[in-house]
């Protein structure tokens, strides 16, 4: 599943986009996004399998993002 990351400087997980079929959901427009703002960054990533919404909570609990290597890595 590919998801998209907003993280603040810290890399603190601020939210979680995943993509989804516009015309499907019905819809009207092409395309949506995410857009950072100052001191934000965006970092796209795909996660294995199809993750439940649970998981995708447990990202914003128990990981952040390590900008030097732009991966998630678990908070102790």
């Amino acid at each position: 599943m590919k998801v998209t990351l907003l993280h603040d400087e810290q890399g603190r997980i601020l939210a979680i986009s995943t993509d989804v079929d516009l015309k499907a959901s019905g819809s009207k427009f092409t395309n949506v996004g995410m857009v950072p703002g100052p001191g934000q960054r965006k970092l796209e990533m795909e996660l294995s399998g199809e993750p439940e919404k649970s998981v995708l909570l447990d990202l914003h609990r128990h990981f952040r993002v390590d900008r030097a290597i732009s991966k998630l890595v678990k908070i102790d």
